[in-house]
């Protein structure tokens, strides 16, 4: 399919140049099953509709679950991939199995480091047409980050 197509609705991806053959996707997705659930939680699918419906282990349960892309995963609240969690942190923190690691490195940096990282999470969004400035707030006006000094500042005496 031809993801330039004017035949498609906005927004479209456009090619770098005009003789471009590629287009580069910025999906944030190795498109891999992985397991990144815990033993014990309660993050497994009921049902493993990778398997057959005869199958034994159709009823197992599923544990693998699709890299979701990050590509407008701004847009896309809930999150994870039952959509039982409201917010990207606690999303990130209920990765295990195979992201682990991941969650773990993500629990080691700061909060700040966190909170950043965050933020630019909420960058990867599918903008509405015509929208001027890549990084934006709710309204789609022009977000910056970090934020000035006098409001970092204000953002640390309301964590205290």
């Amino acid at each position: 399919m031809d993801l330039t197509s004017p035949l498609l609705p906005e927004p479209r991806l456009r090619p770098a140049t005009p003789n471009a053959k590629v287009i580069n996707v910025p999906a944030y997705t190795d498109f891999k099953l992985h397991d990144i659930t815990d033993p014990n939680d309660h993050d497994i699918e009921p049902l493993d509709m990778n398997q057959s419906v005869w199958s034994p282990k159709f009823k197992a349960g599923n544990r693998y679950f699709l890299t979701k892309r990050l590509w407008g995963v701004a847009n896309e609240p809930p999150y994870f991939h039952h959509g039982l969690f409201t917010t990207m942190r606690r999303s990130i923190l209920a990765h295990s199995g195979e992201a682990l690691e991941s969650r773990k490195a993500f629990e080691s940096i700061s909060k700040y480091e966190q909170d950043s990282l965050i933020e630019f999470l909420k960058t990867l969004q599918v903008l509405p047409p015509g929208t001027k400035d890549l990084v934006v707030d709710e309204n789609f006006r022009v977000k910056v980050w970090p934020p000035p000094a006098d409001k970092q500042k204000l953002l640390i005496s309301e964590r205290k």
